[in-house]
């Protein structure tokens, strides 16, 4: 059992949960936009959205103030104990997050940087975004946390 502080109250299962969704539903309406770094949008609120997605199911075991200490924004730290929680993670997903974490992805997606670079295809960026929040959402429902699938 976590010890409750007032910022575990604040940042539960549920609201890590509901806000990842806004995030990966944000990328899928976001209109397709056909000019220079365009995408660059959409990649970050997928990638943010699997990061919240993997905060909220290590919010049943952990403080907030261990997940932000302990796992930070590493992809590879957050999947790792989310699997230990049961999240079971596909091989395409696996490569996604493999690769979100191992190259400068999330900062990629935020800042425009010159030179050659290795990207996630949008596709599979969504792909993985709702197959990581449809096996976190199952597990949080089973923890008797009211997430909507």
């Amino acid at each position: 059992m976590i010890e409750s502080t007032d910022e575990d109250e604040r940042t539960n299962s549920l609201g890590l949960f509901n806000t990842a969704e806004i995030y990966r539903l944000s990328g899928e309406r976001l209109p397709e936009i056909k000019h220079g770094h365009a995408d660059m949008p959409r990649r970050f609120l997928y990638c943010h959205a699997l990061e919240l997605y993997l905060k909220a199911l290590l919010r049943q075991k952990h403080s907030m103030a261990t997940v932000r200490n302990k796992f930070g924004h590493q992809i590879k730290f957050l999947m790792r104990e989310a699997e230990f929680l049961g999240l079971v993670v596909s091989e395409n997903d696996r490569t996604v997050l493999t690769l979100i974490n191992d190259t400068d992805a999330m900062i990629d997606s935020r800042y425009v940087r010159t030179g050659t670079k290795l990207l996630v295809e949008l596709k599979a960026l969504r792909r993985t975004c709702k197959s990581v929040r449809d096996a976190v959402g199952t597990i949080l429902l089973r923890n008797d946390v009211p997430v909507r699938l």
